[in-house]
């Protein structure tokens, strides 16, 4: 993922020139010259999870905002809203505030409009979204030899041993950003022009464009869940009738 780490930079910057925390890029050998960003070189790779962790516990702050290479930003960043959403995260000793409302919360926070809690159970509990992270929360999700999916997955369910509240904002996230720029190691055409707009060159010799036949696929495979789901609803509905008409 070098390739994404000049036009996630150079986004990040002009749009969150006055961030005011340290910003980390972690990395297994790879550096990114620029002075701005503090480098986490941890060696040869192991698996995604126990990388993390590593580069995690060089980190000395207790709250982490953790963005992939592939969020590309596209507006300006709230500050004054992110260091209220700290605050208020600090207040009520949460896991996890989500910055990103995909899924967003289930439940009220009535003392804050601004943020809503997701209850245990929920799909995603456990999400790399742009997140606001308790370091030590997002430490006892990781397991070794797991995945960033099976965190999301797996991590989901282990949160629900943890007492500790998982929060997410119920409108605009604070920091505006094109959600997944590439998608099965190729970029999503939509990410690439968001480049070119910004006068940001993407160098396609090293990562290629989505084909229309890959987008195709991947819609397909999105319509043939819901087909699936419809198909179940039509067999049960017709079991439903046929129960009916020999009582």
């Amino acid at each position: 993922y070098q390739d994404l780490w000049s036009p996630f930079f150079t986004l990040f910057f002009r749009y969150w020139s006055d961030c005011p925390y340290p910003v980390y890029l972690g990395t297994n050998n790879l550096k990114y010259n620029n002075k701005r960003v503090k480098m986490i070189a941890i060696g040869d790779e192991v698996d995604w999870s126990s990388d993390f962790r590593c580069m995690l516990e060089r980190i000395s702050q207790q709250y982490v905002i953790v963005l992939m290479e592939d969020f590309l930003l596209i507006k300006s960043v709230d500050t004054t809203k992110i260091d209220r959403l700290i605050t208020y995260m600090e207040a009520k000793g949460a896991g996890c505030l989500r910055l990103f409302p995909c899924p967003g919360p289930d439940l009220p926070c009535l003392d804050n409009p601004e943020v809503g809690e997701i209850s245990k159970g929920a799909d995603y509990r456990s999400s790399l979204q742009a997140a606001i992270w308790n370091k030590q929360t997002l430490l006892e999700l990781l397991r070794e030899g797991e995945s960033a999916w099976e965190l999301e997955i797996n991590g989901t369910k282990r949160t629900n041993d943890l007492d500790v509240p998982f929060l997410c904002v119920t409108g605009d996230s604070p920091i505006p950003y094109f959600c997944t720029g590439v998608v099965k190691g190729k970029w999503v055409r939509e990410a690439v022009e968001l480049c070119e707009k910004e006068g940001i060159e993407v160098d396609l010799t090293v990562r290629s464009v989505q084909t229309p036949v890959d987008r195709f696929l991947r819609s397909a495979r999105v319509g043939r869940l819901i087909e699936f789901a419809r198909e179940r609803s039509t067999i049960a509905n017709k079991f439903i009738n046929f129960v009916k008409s020999h009582q």
